[in-house]
């Protein structure tokens, strides 16, 4: 048989996915490989102040569990640099959104276009036919047609980050933790005793340091502007477009009579636009960048859909407008925000998804 690949992060998900398969797959036809994503510095110091990371998640300590992992395990571990990949495909296009008043999410780009492309092609090229990830989704495949579902475990489901996998990605990769909630996961790293067993999670954007404005600080040319109201009312001064997102109430300066939230962004003028809870609501928007998990649907289409990876899936019916879709809500949404991913389910399956352009109202 073809040997298969685990896409090692050095955490636990990934650990315990690489011994099933090895217990799937045996030693011999397995072995794990890891991404190196940033030119590390032997200075810790150093490190951070070149806005990379020492996060657990893609740190050099990460890099030494997945090795010491897959020696628990007996079978080989290699190093993938990907840093190039990264630098122009993932912070690039990070940095660039938030210059063009989006609100990214460079995970669903790194899983696309980093684990399941260049990774993929890496590892095939080492002779595996197989990618093999810790992620909490699943894969069904019926007459050479490949599903992507929802992980069991919901509150750990990452089908989310996955909704661009085409047939071919899908065709090479599988996910054995799609089956399992993390308590499982975590008694089966007990179970096989592995090193990784009571580590931690990474939440955070993986390359950020501290936060994201400070990221961007040094990334961004940021000019001040106004703070207005709906109305056009000025009520203050931004310090960069770049620095806010729909939805933030946090560093607006105050002064307010009543709690006030970004609802809006103009690049044009270099304006900031802030309202009250309410007028963060809409119930339309406008999804570019359409990928299908296999076949576009016929229009008008009803699906539930997740306008970002911790909301609630909520009925929606989608109209096509050429290139782009059209988006009607049953009920209002908080803070649709242009630049974030809109995932398109059925059920528990993954239809298809896009980035959001733009709201009835902004």
């Amino acid at each position: 048989m073809s040997r298969v690949a685990v896409a090692m992060s050095g955490g636990v998900d990934s650990s315990v996915a690489a011994a099933l398969t090895v217990e799937k797959f045996g030693a011999d036809n397995v072995f794990g490989v890891t991404m190196k994503l940033f030119c590390y510095s032997e200075n810790p110091e150093q490190e951070s102040k070149g806005g990379f990371t020492n996060k657990s998640c893609c740190s050099l300590d990460a890099i030494n569990d997945a090795a010491a992992v897959c020696k628990q395990l007996g079978i080989p571990h290699y190093v993938v640099s990907l840093e190039k990949e990264f630098e122009a495909e993932i912070i690039d296009n990070f940095v660039s959104e938030y210059e063009a008043g989006r609100t990214p999410n460079p995970c669903i780009r790194c899983n696309s276009l980093i684990k399941f492309r260049h990774l993929l092609r890496k590892v095939q090229e080492l002779g595996a036919e197989t990618l093999v990830t810790g992620h909490y989704a699943r894969i069904t495949s019926e007459n050479g047609v490949f599903h992507l579902l929802t992980g069991l475990d919901k509150s750990k489901d990452q089908s989310y980050f996955l909704y661009n996998l085409n047939q071919e990605q899908l065709s090479h990769t599988l996910f054995p933790l799609g089956e399992l909630t993390k308590v499982e996961t975590r008694k089966l790293a007990e179970k096989y005793g592995l090193k990784t067993a009571h580590k931690t999670e990474s939440q955070d954007i993986c390359f950020v340091t501290a936060t994201t404005n400070e990221f961007l600080s040094d990334r961004v040319e940021a000019k001040h502007g106004k703070i207005v109201d709906t109305s056009g009312k000025i009520l203050g001064e931004h310090t960069g477009l770049p620095f806010y997102t729909i939805g933030q109430r946090k560093g607006l300066g105050g002064g307010f009579e009543e709690p006030m939230y970004v609802v809006g962004l103009n690049l044009a003028q270099n304006e900031l636009m802030v309202g009250g809870e309410e007028e963060l609501y809409d119930d339309e928007m406008t999804v570019a960048c359409i990928s299908w998990t296999s076949v576009a649907p016929k229009f008008p289409a009803n699906f539930e859909v997740k306008i970002r990876y911790n909301s609630e899936a909520d009925l929606a019916v989608i109209t096509q407008d050429g290139d782009v879709l059209k988006v009607k809500f049953g009920s209002p949404q908080r803070a649709i925000t242009p630049g974030q991913t809109a995932v398109f389910y059925q059920r528990d399956e993954v239809i298809g998804g896009g980035i959001i352009l733009s709201t009835s109202q902004h």
